[in-house]
Order: C-alpha cells, then structure tokens, then sequence
C-alpha cells in the first residue's frame, strides 16, 4: 500500500509507510481460503458488482531474503518472469493479456513479489493458466538476462543514482540497520546487479518459485469452487519443494544516534530522520486492545497521522503553513512486516532555515505533544478518517488483494484487517503519549542530511 504522504519514488522503492487513512484498511471475508496439497495457498473474493476479476499471485521472497552480493536478484528475476516459457515466446505473455482487453503489472518489494493482472470475468480460466505456466516452466536465456539488467541499471540510475531523495533514503536504511537486511535497497547496489549471473536468477526461481511460498489471489465476478478447480488443474502438479532457512538476522542494540551529511543533485538541502520502532509481526500476538505491541503499533500510525496529515497534521499546520520553516514534511511509519520497523520524517526547510533549525523545531513539536498529549477532537477525526477508508477500500478488489496479500505475507490471519479497528477505537491521548515516548530516543535515531553538490550549488 502506498502512501499519499511520501513521494512516489520512496514508497514504490524502498518502503511501504501506513500513515494515510489508507494505512488502516480493512479487507472483506473472503469466501474461499484453502491450501493445495502441495501447501499452496488460494483466497477468493466473490464481488459481483462489475464482470471483471483480478487476480494477484504472491511470492514470499522479496529484497530481504537475498544474501550479501546478490542484492537485486528478486528484483530481475520479476523482469525475466515476461520473457519467455515453454509453451510461451519472448513477451507473448503480456501481448495474451493484452488481447483480453486486460491489464498487468508486478512489483518486487522488500518481502514479497507480487503479479497481477484484471480481465473480464470470462477469461479468468485463461490468465490463472498463463500464470502457473511461467510460475513453473520460465526459460532462462543468457541473451535476455543482460537485456533486463541492462533495464534494471536504468532503473536504479533514474530512481536513485540520480535522484536526491533516492540517494537519501538508500543511505538512510544502510546507516540505520547494520545486521538487519533491510538495509539492502529493493532493487539492488549497482555492483553486485552488474554481477549477477543468469545462474543467480535460476537458483532464486528455484528456490523461492514453489508452491508452498504461493498465494493465488482472486476477487470479483467469480464463483470460488470455480477458481479452486482451475487453480488445482493448473498447479496441482507442481511439487512442493523445501524452502532455504530464513535466518533471524536481528539488528543488534543501537546505543546512539547516527548521522551522515550527504551531497548530490538536489537545488534544495532536505533532511530524513529514522527512528527504530515497533511492528507487528507473525509472532506479535491476538489483534485485541489488551496486546500492548499491537496497541503500540496502532498508535504509532495514528500519530504519524496527527503530525503529517497533508490537510490536519500537526506540523504542517504550524511549521509549513503558520510559521513557514518549511517547505514540506512528510512521515510514516510502519504496520506490518517481516523486518524490523520504524518512524520516518522527512523535511526540506523554507528559505534562509537551515537543517538544525527545521529539525530542531519538529523534535520541539513532537516533545510538545508527548508532553501534553492530544486533544478529544483530533483523535476523533482520525478515528472517523479510519471508519471512511475502510468503506472506501471495499470498493477496489485490487486495493483488497494488495493488503490480503500484505497480511498473508506477515503470516497474519486476515482477520486483523477488521480487528486492528477496534483498538483504534479504544485508543486515548495516553497511547499516543506512552508510544511517543518510547519512539522517540535520540540514541535510536538515524539522520541523513542532504545537500546540494557544487555543481547544482
């Protein structure tokens, strides 16, 4: 899920922050929720408003279960998943859905790989046979593996070599997490993509494309004994198979705060500060208000919402629209994860403000709320915000399939997409003030100034 808050190019590329209304969203019961023989997992969402259907199929392995030196594999085997199959030529994959009238697309993220494609509902039999058929016959052609790193580098030049905030928050999560591989950004360092070999991406498609780390994903139009029986006659046959070990790797104890001054194409010096955080994981608990890391985790969302809320937050209000010490600010926080979480504000200042300043004054203002808690009104309009969205969210079968797949990928039961609401609802000023306090360490924080090079100056 992305966050109207955070550039386009941050959220897509390096982290999903919940801290928009749409952070707190809730996905309808599903009418199917039933595992293959061979541990594949298949969730269906009868919704007959339109005749279309939109499948998303999931793999559990994104950026944060590649190893030192690979960095990037996930993201280019995603890129060879359009090439070619068996019983498919280079890009007819694409051009088939194409003919449908159908649309598709896919994304690599630090814990998953997703694929997914909308048709009309009579042509879903069609698209759940393209996808199991280059989830388990992909032909690995040398000739069309440099191609796509050749994309790939293109990418990472347009998405962060050359681009501030691209360069910033790359270094933001390498100075922040030394163990953790979070560090590692999604579509790999320059060095190790130019080194990947066609064998890096066989053995990653080998490894983590099997059925027992699949999710198939289904909702619209659609009658789910229907779906089941497509998806056991066109994967029922694929063997399961182990999966690596997925090593802890656990960040070691941050005993002070990190900070890295950093130049680049930029006209206008900006900061970002991380604090390490709370989230919820596999092993966080019941959803339910007297879970204290869930509740925690809630409340850090609501938090960034009442700070960075483009239209309310607290520091918009007062440092970029009353004081004007700032251009921007943006923040986030995490929800859910496999990896450790975090905090994030991200500010560019006014004119003739310096960093320190701008910093200075944000740490001011987030003290001062901590401090003297917040009041009835601005809680009960985040609590209202919520209420709307999960309305709003039911009306997009992607936007349902996007966070399903967020949940299963935590290993999360699908409830919690309904449960999370009532700890919202029972949340006061003390929560916010209790989660502020311990958020906001200095010695757990991490800063990257960044300021324009000689040449852009």
């Amino acid at each position: 899920m992305r966050s109207k808050q955070i550039v386009t190019l941050i959220s897509t590329c390096f982290f999903v922050f919940f801290l928009s209304p749409k952070g707190f969203s809730a996905v309808a019961e599903p009418t199917l929720d039933t595992t293959l023989e061979n541990g594949l997992r298949l969730v269906v969402y009868e919704d007959r408003r339109a005749p279309t259907v939109v499948q998303m199929t999931i793999v559990k392995a994104g950026s944060i279960d590649e190893v030192d030196g690979s960095s990037g594999v996930a993201h280019v085997l995603e890129h060879m998943m359009f090439k070619r199959t068996e019983t498919m030529g280079e890009g007819e994959f694409s051009r088939r859905i194409n003919v449908l009238g159908g649309q598709e697309n896919a994304f690599t993220s630090k814990e998953l790989t997703g694929y997914h494609q909308q048709v009309h509902k009579d042509f879903l039999q069609e698209i759940i046979m393209l996808e199991a058929d280059r989830m388990q016959n992909l032909i690995f052609e040398q000739s069309d593996f440099e191609k796509e790193l050749n994309v790939v580098l293109q990418e990472r030049f347009l998405r962060t070599d050359d681009n501030p905030r691209g360069i910033a928050y790359e270094t933001l999560f390498a100075q922040a997490y030394h163990a953790s591989p979070v560090r590692r950004p999604i579509i790999g360092w320059k060095n190790d993509i130019i080194n990947l070999t066609l064998e890096d991406a066989k053995k990653w498609y080998s490894n983590w494309y099997v059925p027992n780390n699949l999710t198939v994903l289904v909702a619209g139009d659609v009658d789910s004994e229907a779906v089941l029986g497509w998806v056991n006659k066109y994967y029922g046959n694929f063997q399961k198979r182990d999966l690596p070990t997925r090593k802890p790797r656990l960040e070691p104890l941050q005993t002070g705060e990190r900070r890295v001054a950093v130049t680049g194409p930029t006209k206008t010096p900006f900061f970002v500060k991380l604090w390490k955080a709370p989230v919820i994981t596999e092993k966080s608990g019941p959803m339910v208000s007297s879970n204290i890391v869930a509740r925690n985790v809630v409340a850090m969302g609501t938090l960034s919402l009442l700070l960075g809320d483009n239209e309310t937050g607290h520091l918009i209000k007062k440092l970029v629209r009353k004081d004007r010490k700032a251009i921007s600010i943006s923040v986030g926080s995490s929800w859910m994860s496999r990896g450790p979480g975090y905090f994030v504000v991200d500010a560019t200042p006014a004119s003739g403000v310096s960093l320190q300043e701008l910093e200075s004054e944000i740490n001011f203002e987030i003290q001062d709320i901590i401090r003297t808690g917040i009041n009835e009104v601005a809680l009960k309009r985040i609590k209202r915000q919520a209420r709307a969205e999960e309305v709003f969210m039911r009306d997009s079968i992607m936007s349902q399939l996007r966070e399903a797949s967020s949940l299963i990928n935590v290993g999360r039961p699908l409830s919690d997409a309904d449960s999370w609401m009532n700890i919202l609802e029972s949340l006061t000023s003390e929560d916010i003030s209790r989660v502020g306090k311990l958020i906001f360490n200095p010695t757990k924080s991490t800063v990257v100034e960044f300021f324009p090079s000689r040449k852009e100056s």
